[in-house]
């Protein structure tokens, strides 16, 4: 069976999708729910982290480049809460420097943004199963 495929049927996690770019928000949101994911979107940090403070969601999709609380600022604040969730980072300016940083604050998986959609469901669907063995109900 192909592994995406398998994914799919196994996955009913609840995923928080973060760009400030809507269009590339709803294409992540409709790609992740086609996979049976339940998903959320917010358009940038701050949004991520009412998002977060009021629901409970496996793992965290962020762009890095948003407006009033970037992608580093965002997962700096959810592990600084405490948050479990793992954190799937998208970057259109991926470079050795900042995945090292973005990993030592707690990424699960940087990521470059616009690749293989595959790639991103494999990233999520590592991070789901390395923060919660049980799926969580989107509030």
């Amino acid at each position: 069976m192909d592994v995406i495929a398998e994914q799919a049927n196994a996955s009913e996690g609840c995923i928080l999708v973060v760009d400030d770019e809507p269009r590339v928000r709803e294409m992540l949101l409709r790609g992740l729910r086609s996979y049976g994911y339940q998903a959320e979107g917010a358009e940038d940090g701050l949004q991520a982290l009412h998002h977060l403070q009021h629901g409970e969601f496996d793992v965290v999709v962020t762009d890095i480049q948003m407006p009033r609380l970037d992608g580093l600022a965002l997962l700096r604040e959810i592990r600084r809460r405490g948050y479990t969730q793992g954190v799937v980072v998208q970057t259109t300016l991926l470079d050795p420097s900042l995945e090292v940083v973005l990993r030592r604050v707690g990424a699960s998986r940087v990521l470059m943004k616009g690749g293989p959609f595959a790639d991103l469901v494999r990233s999520v669907e590592e991070a789901y199963r390395a923060s919660r063995q049980s799926p969580v109900q989107c509030a």
